[in-house]
């Protein structure tokens, strides 16, 4: 009656330890799933759709994102990781299969009952009773380090994506000023060839200007053989087919500003700290270690095993033998002995290594992407001081040199020289207004990124 009592008792105990998880609840669990389920149906049905994706000259850079997340398939990899370490939880938070045994006795045992036969058994093996939710957590965590992940990889489509894009974008700034500035040129060649016919010029200068519009035309060249380029890279971003030439970006490149919530790095930094996913995945990663140590100590307590097996007995020749052919039922209870110490103290140091290194590992990788935030901060701050001085100083002044300067020569109080420098200047500062334009946002984007910011 002991033993009955005793094992009812660890029965319920193992059912009780079963429910209840004192760490995660059943609702957050919960809300994870759910939201892979909303994914993956959001997914399906994208796939089933399958519309012709249209990208038109009046497309914006949301568009190019909007695409992009739905159609990249390294960020459906990155979801089905996700989905993958979620499913897990379900296998670790199950009990071992129970094993069921069969004997046949090839010589039957004689008792007084009846000769013993056949033997029915099935045992089932318990791990000490907060195994089971320790292994739950710990693959849990594991499925929040694969989210967090996953995370990184769509704000790291979205930077990848606006980069490109804004690329894109000077690029089309670029060739438009070298079409402009060639033409110009060729007005400057009008020029000297009808100094030249007049006598009012040598042949110096004509031949100048035609070695600055040689190499203006081979500047064309490279600039427009980079946009096979850039356009392969946006498809490949975007899932589309590589022979698809993209339209030129609707960005004008003109207007940057800061917002006041991006002025302060101190203020960067707790951000950082806070929303970073590859920090948030550290930290989980950290915690799923610490229940890898809890783990390790709990292999010093033994688990349990219970079973019950039936013996099939055929009935006694004398048939008036009290309880003849009565099959013996008995029920078995065993637990392993954990003796062998130093196995289970080097799993324990271990287990205490591997969450050291998980602590050092993301301290490492804070002070790492604190000092790339303060990086980006300075090129992001100095891209748009850079733009602003070309804008409202530079550039009017390099116009109104080259203005003089033609009128200059055009009157014979300047010589040819001067004139292709100055529309030389103006060419380089239109360009680098754009460069640190779209430099400005490729940089913001990137920040955005850093601090898990869509």
């Amino acid at each position: 009656m002991f033993y009955r009592y005793t094992i009812t008792g660890l029965i319920f105990i193992i059912f009780i330890c079963l429910q209840i998880n004192p760490t995660y609840t059943k609702s957050r669990i919960s809300e994870r799933n759910k939201q892979i389920r909303q994914k993956e149906a959001l997914i399906l049905e994208r796939q089933k759709k399958a519309k012709p994706i249209v990208i038109s000259e009046k497309s914006t850079i949301e568009d190019y994102i909007k695409i992009g997340l739905e159609r990249n398939p390294g960020l459906r990899a990155a979801f089905y990781e996700w989905k993958s370490a979620f499913k897990k939880i379900a296998q670790v938070f199950s009990l071992p299969d129970p094993q069921f045994t069969y004997t046949d006795y090839i010589k039957e045992v004689e008792t007084r009952v009846g000769p013993q036969q056949k033997a029915f058994s099935i045992q089932q093996k318990f791990p000490f009773p907060d195994k089971l939710w320790i292994r739950k957590n710990k693959a849990f965590k594991a499925s929040e380090i694969a989210y967090h992940n996953f995370t990184k990889k769509s704000l790291d489509l979205i930077y990848e994506i606006t980069e490109v894009y804004y690329e894109y974008a000077y690029l089309s700034k670029a060739i438009a000023l070298t079409e402009e500035n060639m033409k110009l040129l060729g007005n400057f060649e009008s020029v000297a060839q009808a100094k030249y016919r007049s006598g009012l010029a040598k042949n110096q200068d004509l031949l100048k200007v035609q070695v600055e519009l040689g190499k203006l035309e081979n500047d064309l060249y490279s600039l427009e053989d980079l946009r096979t380029a850039l356009v392969a890279r946006l498809n490949a971003l975007l899932n589309l087919p590589q022979g698809n030439l993209l339209p030129w970006p609707n960005e004008s490149l003109e207007e940057i500003t800061l917002d006041d919530k991006h002025a302060d790095v101190n203020i960067l930094f707790d951000s950082l700290n806070k929303d970073n996913p590859q920090l948030l995945a550290l930290s989980q990663n950290i915690k799923k270690n610490e229940d890898g140590l809890k783990l390790a100590k709990r292999e010093f307590f033994p688990d349990f095993t219970l079973g019950l097996t039936q013996i099939d007995t055929a009935d006694v020749l004398n048939p008036s033998s009290p309880d003849s052919g009565k099959d013996p039922l008995m029920v078995m209870f065993s637990v392993n002995v954990p003796i062998w110490i130093w196995r289970l103290n080097a799993g324990v140091a271990e287990a205490r290594a591997s969450l050291q290194a998980a602590e050092e590992y993301r301290l490492n990788k804070e002070n790492e992407l604190s000092s790339k935030l303060a990086l980006l901060h300075y090129k992001l701050r100095d891209s748009l001081r850079q733009s602003q001085l070309y804008k409202n100083a530079l550039l009017p002044k390099a116009e109104q040199t080259l203005n003089a300067t033609k009128a200059g020569y055009e009157a014979g109080g300047v010589d040819f020289l001067s004139l292709i420098d100055a529309q030389r200047v103006l060419l380089n500062f239109q360009l680098a207004y754009y460069r640190h334009n779209a430099n400005f946002y490729q940089r913001l984007s990137e920040l955005k990124t850093l601090l898990g910011k869509e």
